[in-house]
């Protein structure tokens, strides 16, 4: 047995209806996703290149790395010693410099 409604019945039963309210900042979210743009990659790089941890990071990495260099050439930087004059001057019999000018012309 089916029941048949009245087209009364149908039509007062819309009565109790509200209109539908949406959600707290529904519309907020909604015009931020749509103001929300696809980032670049230069916005992107710009973003991770200006976070203070990096930059201290790559400043201490340059400095250490400055630092290295410096120390390594100041214990490696041993006086040559220059044994040829001495040699040098064996093999001259009036012991004469040749890088100075002399005292007396011959």
């Amino acid at each position: 047995m089916e029941e048949r409604y009245n087209i009364e019945e149908i039509i007062n039963s819309l009565d109790g209806i509200q209109r539908a309210e949406p959600q707290p900042f529904l519309f907020t979210r909604i015009m931020g996703r749509m103001r929300k743009e696809e980032k670049t990659f230069d916005q992107v790089l710009y973003k991770l290149i200006t976070r203070p941890a990096l930059v201290l990071a790559i400043g201490c990495f340059f400095i250490g790395l400055n630092t290295y260099f410096i120390v390594d050439r100041l214990e490696n930087s041993n006086p040559i010693v220059d044994n040829s004059q001495p040699l040098a001057a064996e093999y001259n019999p009036q012991h004469i410099n040749p890088y100075e000018e002399p005292n007396e012309l011959p």
